[in-house]
This record gives C-alpha cells, structure tokens and sequence, in this order.
C-alpha cells in the first residue's frame, strides 16, 4: 500500500522535507488555531510559536523544477 506524503518546502533557503498526510493535518489544524487566536487576541505576537518547526524533520537541499526556477528568477513588477 501507497502512503501519500506532502513534500514541504522552504523556499527562501533552498530546503524540503517531507510529512505524512497525518503530519500535514496536525500542522495546517494548529496554524488555524493560531490564525483565529491572533484574530481575537490583542496580544498575539506573532514570534510566540512556530507551528511548522520539528526537530526531527530531516531538511534537504531542494532541487526546484525549471519551471520554478524560472519563477524564482524572474523579475518582479
């Protein structure tokens, strides 16, 4: 049996990981928690918790497609 996984990028520094479904669900639950939390709260600092930081996520250099790239790379207006 096939698991599905989600590749995970951080595009800024090059990197991609990957998470299971499962992880993926947990993550994207808890970063709609603390979007409702920084709507209703006056106090919400927006350093206080990074929903998408595990240390045991294995990071890899990424290797973008060429279609990517040719995002990345282009100019903006």
């Amino acid at each position: 049996m096939l698991e599905s996984v989600i590749r995970v990028r951080k595009v800024e520094l090059r990197l991609s990981t990957v998470w299971t479904l499962d992880k993926f669900q947990q993550k994207l639950l808890a970063m709609r928690e603390l979007y409702a939390t920084a709507k209703t709260s006056a106090d919400y600092d927006d350093g206080d918790e990074d929903v998408f930081f595990d240390p045991d996520d294995a990071w890899m250099a990424d290797s973008p497609s060429s279609s990517e790239t040719s995002y990345l790379l282009s100019p903006r207006l």
